[in-house]
């Protein structure tokens, strides 16, 4: 069997890489046969891979860009390729790159090859975008292993997983930690090899309390120190090892305030004989001296949340009791009496329990003799055995999804586009000068050029999509004056004066999406800038698409991104929707207003959208129900797909709308700006929600394009690269202009950004 483990990996400073160099040893002593790559997740800083990243390692293969999606479809692509039988993948949100690692959406569904995923966070109440991220990454895995009988329970509720597709495989620890007389006598034979701030002749004589890890604040270890200070009293011979250097990312992000606020907390409590830091990434060996050494390991965490922790599974392996706090795995792997739990934030507890073992040998002896049992089970060679049982399960269990293809031609949009913006009309497929440029053309170019600039192809076209667009949209500002103009000629010179619409909301979303991108070539400033200028006209906004609109652009962006005043306007224009759906919507018709028109399901997309990025459950709710009942209104979940067209379909007095799927007298012309925005919104509802219905619904839309509609013909040029106009009464508009050939574009981009779609680029 041959394998590829997707992971952060050594000598990248990260617990799970180091959980998944010790997997790779393991599995491949205990079974020579099996072959096992390594897909090291690097992590690249500002476009740049850490040089200590790529330090090469015979079984490391592939290396991955931690923050490129690009780089996850082009390795989803080698793997496919490849004579790889399954794909192990160590799942953690902060490891991958995308909103809560939502990249790694994009690996998966293009991979091809079955997939095992490990979850080392499960969360009791993750944020909504964990909650999607998870329940996208789950979906596209074959099998999941989780590594407590807690973690499957609460994977389970959730509903990401169904019971009959998740494992529990406890986490590892290596032979010369287990054990823990044998693990002594190691220590002491290699005490003379290890560093001098290790030795254990620094330890003689004291009583040894340690911590190890990667330090961050949410390891809680000021509470321990300040626990500490209330056993020395009676205890004059303890030491407390803190043994780890300061997690990278938050070296990267505070520097080393906490680490440097420990020792300041330790000279105040005039702690400096009783407190020994060590500032390094221990080796296996130098932990084993370390846990060897310990008379009384402490976790003082200060989450719950946390469902695993390789420092707790090596001291108890090592036979050391533990003092912590109830998280999660505390919980379960203290349960049967290898330690003692003591509630979070509470250091008179902690000293406490430290004290009283301390002062009663038997208790501790006792403490110590169960850790040592429970640590017998968890040898890196029966875990890895077990394992290996898991990945050759997966390869004979049928693929969970079917993600189709598609291939898409860049021709059309680039006969349309120019260095000014992209031109609205097109006879047949050659640009209509005549008709010059609009702002509401334009947003949309550069979201579709947000999206061709993340996948794999390296192209120039979507960084002059994204360049032009954003010069064009701040030249339709002009300062002091409320809105934004829309029209241009193809001479360059404006035909409109400044004013609200439809088209001030699209620039709000394209310039919200340039945000939340972050794009290296600093155009995220800028757009954050005129996404400011622009708040007075939006906060001003009463048109539901409008704000439906604006509400698209300002929930990309992760928190922090957005100053607080455009925080503040997402919520009201949110609260301003659901008020419009208040007003209009009655038993037989939960719609925003009394008629259906065109880009009807941007509408509850937002709402979801909003909801999602407020943590608001009531918002997301009301979008689901507007859904819906729109779906229905099209025909999606029956054979035909039929969009609203342009004759509008109107309930102005209550009554039941008129018309409806395969209604005879019709709505009027369909229009692909229709059928996209219909892609997207249950696009939004599936990486909200999960739900299959959503994700089928989606396809079901996006077939629209290629014949599943009233006339059975196909909207989308696979010569051109265009998409038609729209469909007629008895046929096809065939002129293909900038709002049909962007709607192909966003609809695609949006499928394949969730999983849903393999997107293929060509001229």
């Amino acid at each position: 069997m041959k394998v590829a483990m997707v992971s952060t990996y050594p000598p990248r400073p990260c617990g799970i890489g180091v959980f998944a160099a010790d997997l790779h040893a393991a599995a491949r002593a205990a079974d020579p046969a099996l072959e096992l790559e390594v897909v090291a997740i690097d992590q690249d800083l500002g476009g740049d891979v850490d040089p200590t990243d790529a330090l090469d390692r015979p079984e490391v293969r592939w290396h991955l860009r931690q923050h490129d999606r690009r780089d996850y479809d082009r390795v989803a692509r080698e793997l496919a390729a490849s004579d790889v039988d399954v794909v192990l993948v160590e799942h953690e949100f902060g490891i991958f790159g995308g909103t809560a690692g939502d990249h790694l959406v994009t690996l998966l569904a293009g991979v091809g090859r079955p997939v095992v995923l490990t979850l080392h966070t499960v969360l009791t109440h993750p944020s909504p975008a964990q909650a999607s991220a998870l329940r996208r990454v789950c979906a596209l895995a074959t099998l999941v292993t989780v590594f407590t009988e807690t973690a499957r329970r609460m994977v389970v509720t959730s509903g990401a997983v169904p019971s009959g597709r998740i494992r529990v495989v406890p986490h590892g620890v290596p032979a010369l930690v287990v054990a823990h007389e044998a693990a002594r006598a190691a220590a002491a034979s290699a005490s003379a090899d290890v560093s001098d701030d290790l030795s254990l002749h620094v330890l003689r004589g004291r009583t040894v309390l340690s911590t190890f890890g990667l330090i961050s604040s949410g390891k809680g270890i000021e509470l321990a120190i300040e626990a500490l200070a209330q056993v020395v009293p009676t205890h004059p011979e303890v030491l407390y090892l803190v043994a780890g250097q300061t997690h990278p990312e938050v070296v990267r992000h505070e520097g080393e305030v906490y680490r440097e606020g420990l020792q300041r907390l330790v000279a105040e409590l005039g702690l400096g004989d009783h407190v020994h830091f060590l500032d390094r990434f221990l080796t296996v060996e130098e932990l084993s001296v370390l846990l060897a050494s310990t008379d009384l390991y402490l976790t003082p965490y200060r989450s719950r949340e946390q469902i695993v922790s390789g420092a707790l599974t090596f001291a108890v392996a090592a036979g050391c009791p533990v003092v912590s706090t109830p998280y999660l795995y505390a919980e379960d792997l203290l349960a049967s009496g290898a330690g003692r739990l003591v509630p979070f934030a509470d250091p008179t507890a902690m000293a406490g329990a430290i004290t009283d073992l301390l002062d009663h040998p038997e208790a501790l002896a006792e403490a110590r003799a169960e850790a040592v049992r429970v640590g017998s089970t968890l040898g890196w060679e029966q875990v890895a055995r077990t394992t290996i049982d898991v990945l050759s399960e997966a390869t004979a269990v049928p693929p969970v999804e079917w993600v189709p293809r598609q291939v898409l031609r860049l021709a059309q949009l680039d006969r349309l586009c120019d260095d000014v913006g992209i031109v609205q009309h097109a006879d047949g497929v050659t640009p209509r000068w005549s008709s010059g440029y609009c702002t509401d053309d334009v947003a949309r170019m550069v979201l579709v050029g947000l999206g061709l600039a993340s996948r794999p192809e390296q192209r120039p076209e979507p960084v002059r999509m994204v360049g032009s667009g954003l010069a064009f949209l701040a030249y339709a500002l002009e300062p002091g004056r409320a809105g934004l103009r829309n029209f241009m000629g193809h001479d360059r010179g404006w035909l409109d004066e400044p004013h609200q619409g439809d088209h001030v909301g699209r620039a709000a979303w394209a310039l919200g999406a340039v945000v939340a991108a972050q794009p290296a070539a600093g155009d995220a400033k800028p757009a954050l800038r005129e996404l400011e200028a622009l708040e007075p006209s939006l906060g001003a906004a009463l048109s539901p698409r409008t704000v439906a609109y604006t509400l698209l652009g300002l929930a990309r962006p992760e928190p922090g991104l957005l100053p607080a005043s455009l925080t503040a306007l997402l919520r009201t224009l949110a609260t301003r929707l659901t008020e419009s759906l208040d007003r209009y919507a009655g038993p037989r018709w939960p719609w925003f207003e009394t008629y259906l028109t065109y880009d009807n399901a941007r509408l509850p997309q937002a709402l979801l959208a909003a909801g999602q990025r407020l943590g608001d459950d009531a918002l997301v709710r009301r979008g689901l129900e507007s859904l819906d009942w729109y779906a229905a209104q099209c025909g999606l979940g029956t054979s035909t797909v039929r969009l609203i067209g342009n004759r509008w379909r109107q309930q102005p007095d209550g009554s039941p709308a008129a018309g409806g799927p395969g209604d005879d007298e019709g709505d009027g012309d369909e229009q692909p700006l229709d059928a996209a925005a219909l892609v997207e919104a249950c696009v939004e509802a599936y990486t909200v929600t999960g739900s299959p219905r959503y994700r089928t619904w989606a396809w079901a839309a996006w077939s629209w394009f290629f014949g599943a509609n009233r006339l059975g013909v196909s909207l989308y040029d696979p010569a051109s690269g265009g998409c038609a106009d729209g469909l007629t009464e008895d046929g096809v508009n065939e002129n293909q202009g900038a709002e049909s050939t962007l709607a192909v574009w966003q609809a695609a981009l949006a499928l394949d950004h969730a999983g849903l779609l393999r997107l293929s680029v060509t001229d």
